[in-house]
């Protein structure tokens, strides 16, 4: 089945998701997240109902605005190399990545309707770290490492993969062809310095017709994610190559993500501020049809965004 058939949001419906989580559940919920991983939590009863209570406000701010949801994120470290920095065996692992899956179905379920989609999704992080770019895959180990977990959401049912806060060109082109082979749609989801550029210095579109021309456009389509508007709208300059992009997921604030993580409280700006950036990149690229949340983000900011995009999508209709 074509990825347009699959993937509600490639066929005109409004969709959001949410990433970026770990700052709420370190700083509001009170969690120590070994290594960044929240996928632990599900063995945490505490835990999973904290997981359970930011997706489902997430979700019905979503729903009050007509908006379907991309349900995932957990997933983000859940891959061989932090699994085993937290002791997950690769049994271990792939079992709680099952978990993971059908925590959002159950959401899914609930929720979905013709008007408001529900979809599930996988969510896969780099290999090292995003933010302090050290060595970084090449295609091909990049595509036998990702290809695991890649294989583990085709066998738990998910409808989608997203590679979030990508920063390495090579690693995008790798975790791609994993799903290409597993015939997985897959979203290329960048992490963008301020002023628009990738860590190794390219542009979003220099990045964007790179993994194209090596995967033959294998992915369904690219988002960017885990930076502030006012970071990473430098970087989209006019030209067809926009044409690809087909999310964002914004931080709450502009702030090296690095400190985000390290301030000891919650950052979480003026969700409707937030909502009228969002809105006006609508207005700029009406194409584009999933609207998200990242670090600092949660059912306000969601709310404010679905909202004002929604908006900003009926004055267009109405001329």
């Amino acid at each position: 089945m074509p990825f347009d058939q699959r993937l509600p949001q490639l066929n005109g419906h409004h969709m959001t998701c949410g990433g970026g989580f770990e700052t709420w559940l370190q700083y509001v919920d009170g969690f120590e997240l070994r290594h960044f991983c929240a996928f632990e939590l599900l063995n945490d009863k505490r835990g999973r109902a904290c997981l359970a209570d930011y997706q489902r406000k997430l979700v019905e701010a979503a729903v009050e605005n007509g908006f379907g949801v991309i349900n995932e994120g957990l997933h983000y470290r859940a891959s061989r190399d932090w699994g085993e920095l937290i002791g997950f065996d690769k049994q271990a692992l792939e079992e709680i990545n099952l978990r993971g899956i059908e925590f959002y179905k159950d959401f899914a379920r609930e929720y979905d309707s013709p008007g408001t989609p529900m979809t599930v999704g996988g969510v896969i992080g780099p290999r090292g770290d995003a933010y302090n770019v050290g060595r970084t895959p090449d295609a091909a180990e990049a595509e036998e490492y990702h290809a695991e977990q890649i294989e583990t959401f085709k066998k738990a049912g998910a409808d989608q993969v997203t590679a979030a806060t990508f920063s390495s060109v090579e690693e995008a082109i790798g975790l791609a062809r994993a799903a290409k082979v597993a015939d997985m749609p897959v979203a290329i989801s960048f992490f963008v310095a301020k002023g628009g550029r990738l860590k190794g210095g390219e542009t979003l579109e220099e990045a964007i017709a790179a993994v194209d021309a090596a995967t033959d456009s294998a992915p369904a389509y690219y988002m960017i994610n885990c930076t502030h508007p006012t970071e990473f709208v430098p970087g989209l300059t006019d030209g067809d190559w926009s044409r690809r992009l087909g999310g964002f997921m914004p931080n709450a604030v502009a702030m090296e993500t690095l400190d985000l993580c390290k301030l000891g409280h919650l950052e979480d700006g003026d969700p409707k501020e937030l909502g009228g950036q969002m809105a006006d990149l609508a207005r700029r690229f009406p194409h584009i049809n999933v609207w998200g949340g990242c670090c600092g983000t949660d059912g306000r900011h969601i709310g404010e965004i679905t909202r004002q995009v929604a908006e900003a999508r009926r004055e267009r209709a109405a001329g």
